[in-house]
């Protein structure tokens, strides 16, 4: 049923739910230590991607 590529697959979604329902409890139980503020979920949302477009064209234009 599952070969080796799949049980991959799984064990990441599986590690990645098993986190996010962590850090949920975490977060209902103490509430008052996650403070969010916009320049934060904006730096969440839009770092990572400025990152790998950085990475991608410096790669690109070290191989030309």
């Amino acid at each position: 049923m599952f070969d080796q590529e799949n049980s991959k697959i799984f064990l990441i979604c599986l590690i990645s739910i098993l986190l996010t329902t962590l850090l949920k409890v975490l977060g209902y139980l103490n509430p008052d230590n996650l403070l969010i503020n916009n320049y934060l979920i904006l730096s969440l949302v839009f770092g990572p991607a400025l990152l790998v477009t950085l990475i991608l064209v410096s790669n690109k234009f070290l191989k030309s």
